[in-house]
This record gives structure tokens, sequence and C-alpha cells, in this order.
């Protein structure tokens, strides 16, 4: 096998310009050298003097490798080119192939339509996605520069202008669409620019997490607006969001096979990020249940329909128009009862976050985090139970040992907790380690010493050690 050669260089592409000093008028420009040449031996038979310059406005990369095409690229500044050159050498050390040369040929537009069309109909959120991709082709100008001119600057100014339109949020899914775009073309087309536009972007910075909880006067109005409701199926579904905390499009697939009254789970199918989960039901969710399949009554049907006979779009208009408003809460939104529903796991102190993942189907750990801080009083209560205790000294194996005895705080029945003893009866580590070689006779110090008591399973043991050394703890 023939080893492979490549090979790169740089061209001033640029136009040539004849200047005449004398009159502006007869400046002319050419694309190539002989013709410029030509026109200035005109002027020069004409007794005029001009001057012949190449601009520096188009540089063109070549790029020679044996077995595969030629690729021209041609960028704005000798800079420009030189980093592209150096970006491709180094994707052909490692024998990474990419022609380049096919996006400084393809625009913005065109490879967002070809998004579009074969890409996003298979997304979950394909009807969103496709809205944003719909308002980028239509009101954006820069979507018609090619991938290869395609620069930070035009990114940075888009979110400029859009920011007095719209919220930093909105702002920022839409960067997300272009920025999903051009990933997805570079892995699957092959098709993308030598540097990346989002190289260096300074995204909208913005703050959205809602941490609206649901007082119990509250829930109380919102149960009985739901009630109250013309569609029967908007009261089960807030009640099974606080007892699940499964999401508004888990809760509507959900199916009488779906549901194991057994092993008292359901099985979210197809969730938001693609897998499917067993969301344990309380004894609330599971009478809920029951009297969903009952009213449906097709247990058996080998295609069941949803349990909650609702679109997503209904359950929406239901809550936001007609029960938040009947029911005088506000600023509540249908997805705060998830996290209302998982907040309240949390402050039980029951439950780890690791079971909350399980739970609430959170992929991430990170996304949990904001819930660390329900099980700060939880963590307080344990930390008290081995802090607080009483301390005695005793002598075990010839050695005088401090212990203290941890009482916890279950186990008081008036719910008091244990004082602290006082400073002065706990020996200090200067006493310890004072009284730790010279301590009792020869015999004791020996270790036949008769008071070898056994510690109790709640004594903690603190040992010393020999004059001169400081008590380990």
């Amino acid at each position: 096998m023939s080893s492979r050669v490549s090979s790169s260089s740089i061209r001033n592409r640029s136009p040539f310009v004849v200047t005449v000093r004398s009159n502006a008028s007869l400046n002319r420009r050419f694309s190539q050298l002989a013709a410029a040449k030509k026109y200035v031996e005109q002027l020069s038979a004409d007794g005029i003097k001009a001057r012949v310059t190449q601009l520096e406005t188009a540089f063109q990369l070549r790029i020679r490798r044996k077995g595969v095409p030629l690729q021209c690229i041609t960028f704005d500044s000798f800079d420009e080119a030189e980093q592209a050159r150096l970006q491709v050498e180094a994707n052909l050390s490692v024998s990474i192939v990419r022609d380049y040369a096919i996006a400084s040929r393809t625009t913005l537009r065109a490879l967002l339509e070809r998004y579009l069309e074969e890409v996003v109909p298979a997304h979950k959120g394909a009807d969103i996605e496709r809205t944003r991709i719909r308002r980028l082709l239509r009101d954006e100008a820069f979507v018609d520069k090619k991938l290869a001119a395609l620069v930070t600057e035009d990114l940075q100014d888009f979110i400029a202008d859009r920011l007095t339109e719209v919220a930093p949020a909105t702002v920022d899914r839409e960067l997300d669409v272009i920025s999903q775009a051009l990933r997805y073309a570079d892995d699957v087309w092959k098709i993308a620019p030598v540097e990346s536009p989002f190289k260096g972007l300074r995204r909208p910075k913005y703050f959205n997490e809602r941490d609206r909880r649901l007082l119990p006067t509250e829930e109380d109005a919102l149960l009985d607006a739901a009630r109250a409701d013309e569609n029967p199926f908007v009261e089960p579904a807030i009640i099974l969001a606080l007892e699940t905390g499964m999401r508004r499009g888990e809760l509507l697939k959900l199916t009488a096979v779906d549901v194991c009254f057994e092993r008292r789970c359901a099985l979210a199918r197809d969730t938001k990020n693609g897998r499917n989960r067993r969301v344990p039901l309380t004894r609330r969710a599971i009478e809920v249940f029951k009297a969903l399949i009952a009213a449906q009554n097709d247990e058996t049907c080998d295609d069941p329909r949803p349990l909650l006979a609702l679109t997503p779009n209904a359950l929406k208009k239901a809550f936001f128009n007609r029960v938040i408003p009947k029911s005088g809460v506000k600023d509540f939104h249908f997805h705060d009862l998830r996290h209302e529903a998982i907040s309240r796991l949390a402050e039980s102190g029951r439950f780890q976050l690791i079971e909350l993942q399980a739970i609430s189907g959170h992929r991430d750990m990170r996304m949990l985090q904001r819930y660390t801080h329900l099980c700060a009083g939880n963590l307080a209560n344990k930390m008290d139970e081995l802090s607080l205790g009483t301390t005695s000294r005793y002598v075990h194996r010839g050695r005088r040992r401090t212990a203290v005895t941890v009482e916890p705080l279950d186990g008081h029945s008036n719910g008091a907790r244990v004082p602290r003893p006082a400073m002065s009866s706990s020996p200090s580590v200067h006493e310890l380690s004072q009284h730790a070689s010279g301590y009792g006779s020869q015999a004791e110090r020996s270790g036949s010493v008769a008071e070898d008591d056994p510690l109790p399973p709640n004594v903690i043991d603190f040992r010393t050690h020999a004059a001169g050394r400081s008590a380990r703890i």
C-alpha cells in the first residue's frame, strides 16, 4: 500500500487594482493579473503612469492528498487561512479526512432546511424545534452566509438583537437549535467549517429555575377547582402528579397495562430521556388508578387507551384557563406539581439522592442538587446523635480510656435532647497523655490487671498513647 502524501498552500486570490494617481476615473479592477498588465500598457502608450497592486481580501487554501479530491477553501484574511491550514494538517496527521470545501459552497439556510426535513421529525420536541428553525429561516439574514464564512461575530450580533425582543432563555434555545444542526452535519453529513462559529461565543446568562411550592390551602383550592371542572380527568391528573412526581407527558401515556397493583408501580414508557422507568405508587395513587381503570373497563384490551383521556394541549388549557383562575392560586404551573412531589420526598429525610433519582427519572445527578438543602435538617439530626452524649473514664487492659455514651434522639420519649456534658467532665488530651504511662501499678501497665470491662455497643472508645504523644481520637 503506497503511503499517502499531503501538501497544502495558501495563495492570494484577491483582485488586482490599477490605480492612476493623477486621474482616479481611470482606476480599474481586474480578476486576472494579465488583464491588469495589459491595461497598464495601454495607459503607458498614452503617456499615463499607472500602478498595479493586489488586494488582500481573498486567500485560497489548497489541500492536496493522494487518494482524496483536491480541496480549495477561500478565506477573507491570511490569518484565517493559516489557522485552517494548521487544523487540516493536524487532522491529516491522524488520518482524519474532511472535505472542508463543501462548507464554502453550502449556506446555513440550506443546512437548516435539510436538517428540518430529515432529522427534526424524529425528535420528541419536533413541533417546537420546527417552529424555531422556520423563524430563523424567515427573519435572520446571517442564515444566507456560507458555512465557511460564518463567524462568531454573526452569532454575537444575533444574540444582541434578539435580546431586545425575547427573554435570554429563548435566545439560548434558538442557539441550541443552530448548534445541534451544525453538530449533526459535522458528525453525519461531514459538512463543517474549519472553525466552529460557536467557539468563543458569549451566550446570554439567565436563571429561570422555578422553586414554587404548593401551600396546603392552595392544594385544597386547586383540587376543588379541578373537581368542579367540566373535564373529569383534570383532578386525577393533578393528584397523580403530586403522588408520583411524573411529568405531564408520562402521565398522559399511561394505560391499564402499565399499572401493576401487585408490585405497586407504574411503567413510564418513552420518557423524556428516552428510557422506560418504573415509578412507585402510593396508596392514594393506587386508588386513583383503580378508579380510572374501572371507569375505562378495558383492563384486558390488547391496545388500551390512555387512562387519562387528555391531550397535552387540552390539559394545558384546562389547567391554566379554568382551574388556576377558579382556584385563585397565583404563579403556578402544572410542572410545579412534579417539583412539589420531589420536594416532599426530600423533606421527609427518608430518601437518599440516589433513591430520589430512581423515582424522578433524572439521568444527571446534578439536576437533583437543588433538593439537597431540603435534606440538611435530617443530616443535622444525625450529627447531633454523635455529638450529644455522656463522657466517662474507665480502665481497659491496663490502660486508661475515655468513652462517650451516645443517646439517640429517638430514644427519648419527651423528645428532649441529652444535655452536652461540661468540659471539666471530659479529660483533656494533655491529661490523658500525662497519665498514660504512669497510671496504675506495674502489673496494670503490663496488661495483667483484672479490670477488663467489655465495651457497650453504644460506646465510642478513645484510646490514649504513651507519654509525650497526643491522644488519637
